[in-house]
């Protein structure tokens, strides 16, 4: 009796498959036809369809191709366990991966809610969040445990936090478009935006501890380093910031002289 064989446009049909998936398949190894036709067309059986069950279900579990033809070549129940249990360890590690992305995700929205915020800011922002318990442990081996608390804002409930987050996003958002407009930074809104960022910043770390950070030489290729602005804007608020103390401490003095 003849062993029954399929067409590419029959095996397709039934193994749910795209004729193009087949092709493919078969210049790379996964699945070869176990025979040609007369005109050289691609021939399946039934042993065929089984292992393209094999296939899809290797699919299905997150193998890549090359997994799933080493896979196949192995008939060791104990190699498939292996391999089970490796994919598994695996697709969890991908899982808490793709788990830290949406919490991310859904922090930065809570932060921006309907502010319009420029993009590379935005991205910024995300990329601080990303890296923030990097930067807590590099902190942590240089400041005392109480510090790296309020720099995290560990003291703070998570509203209080979010708050504040936004409070500075919003300031910041503010400065890029003074500093992309042209504003000079000795302009009254820009002075008093900087006045501003110095009170949010006042309500989280005291005046002692920031100053003991601005202390810290931080490197740029170190793994706590990065910034939420660009490099022409940390120029625009220092030079802001610089005249903005100018100011404080003349004022001090004419009130010490009176």
């Amino acid at each position: 009796m003849n062993e029954k064989m399929y067409t590419v446009k029959k095996f397709a049909e039934l193994t749910g498959v795209t004729e193009r998936t087949l092709r493919y398949y078969d210049r790379k190894g996964v699945l070869v036809p176990t025979n040609y036709n007369e005109k050289g067309h691609r021939l399946y059986n039934h042993a065929d369809i089984v292992k393209m069950q094999k296939i899809l279900t290797l699919k299905y579990l997150g193998f890549s191709l090359k997994e799933i033809i080493e896979s196949l070549s192995k008939h060791s129940t104990n190699s498939v366990h292996d391999t089970l249990n490796k994919q598994k360890e695996l697709l969890k590690k991908k899982r808490d991966e793709i788990d830290n992305v949406i919490q991310t995700i859904s922090r930065v929205e809570e932060i921006i809610q309907h502010e319009e915020v420029e993009s590379d800011l935005l991205l910024a922002i995300i990329h601080s969040i990303q890296i923030e318990k990097r930067q807590e442990d590099w902190l942590s081996n240089q400041l005392s445990k109480p510090m790296v608390d309020k720099v995290f804002m560990q003291h703070l409930s998570e509203e209080e936090k979010l708050n504040t987050e936004r409070e500075l996003l919003i300031a910041i958002n503010k400065l890029q478009g003074f500093y992309e407009h042209g504003v000079p930074p000795n302009a009254i809104e820009v002075q008093s935006l900087m006045k501003q960022l110095g009170e949010i910043l006042n309500k989280v770390i005291e005046p002692e501890y920031q100053e003991e950070l601005e202390k810290l030489k931080i490197e740029e290729s170190s793994t706590y380093y990065f910034s939420l602005i660009s490099k022409g804007l940390q120029d625009y608020a220092s030079e802001a910031s610089r005249i903005l103390n100018e100011e404080n401490n003349t004022k001090g003095g004419d009130k010490y002289k009176r």
